[in-house]
């Protein structure tokens, strides 16, 4: 059973994800229609496809959440993600700039009720695997945070973090074993202390750790969402094995 402190850190999550999205939704207005097809470093796609990717997700989210994730059946197999992802570009492509936007809103504000009525241990599925709400959520603002960071470098603008990246570098760390898979890495608990904007600090995993990764917070997030520009030196600091690989080779994109 969750306890008040675990439901009010689920609210925290979730009033953190909706601002996420509306400082997002507050420079997509600002952005010229004929800009929408500026190209960014993520998958050479457009604006207009980063925002459609997003709304899309919001959809299949809410498919998961109430009709537990029937959706999904559509994108069976390897390729199955990339089927939705041409699915959703598409769709976006053939909707004015504004139009877009107000697809994503209107998911993406279904979710946010959802969520907001469920309890944060109820698991769903995405995308195969198992999850709890709370999980979900923090996995949705690392979605929102890492595709503004591809729109806001597509425009030449400077992304500042915020304090909100607490729950980024949180499911990097949730997120550790999977990544791992995926880079055909043989996973080893991990012990993460960050500090993040406002000099906050955050620690994450067992401190008797073998293996662990400290430093900025925002270098470790963009390490786990797999946005680290191009050339740029990373100051986190490593101890163990697993560590040095999981940072040199975490290049998981979500």
């Amino acid at each position: 059973m969750f306890t008040s402190s675990k439901l009010n850190k689920v609210q925290e999550i979730l009033s953190n994800l909706v601002a996420e999205q509306q400082l997002l939704d507050q420079y997509l207005q600002s952005i010229p229609v004929r800009n929408w097809n500026t190209k960014t470093t993520y998958k050479n796609w457009d604006i207009t496809a980063h925002v459609s990717y997003l709304a899309a997700l919001e959809d299949l989210a809410h498919n998961a959440l109430k009709k537990k994730g029937t959706d999904f059946n559509k994108y069976k197999g390897p390729k199955g993600l990339e089927k939705f992802e041409k699915e959703a570009i598409k769709k976006g492509n053939d909707m004015r700039p504004q139009d877009v936007i107000e697809w994503w809103r209107m998911s993406r504000a279904s979710v946010i009720e959802t969520l907001a009525k469920s309890s944060p241990g109820k698991k769903l599925i995405w995308w195969k695997n198992e999850i709890d709400c709370r999980t979900f959520a923090v996995t949705k603002l690392a979605e929102t945070w890492a595709h503004s960071l591809d729109v806001y470098d597509a425009m030449k603008k400077d992304y500042e973090d915020t304090v909100r990246v607490e729950h980024v570098a949180l499911f990097g760390w949730l997120n550790a074993e999977q990544a791992s898979k995926v880079n055909k890495t043989k996973y080893q608990d991990l012990r993460i202390e960050l500090i993040g904007p406002e000099y906050k600090a955050w620690q994450f995993g067992d401190e008797e750790s073998d293996n662990s990764i400290k430093g900025n917070a925002s270098d470790w997030c963009r390490v786990v969402t797999g946005r680290v520009p191009k050339g740029h030196k990373l100051t986190l600091s490593t101890e163990g094995d697993f560590a040095k690989k999981f940072v040199k080779f975490n290049h998981v994109k979500i």
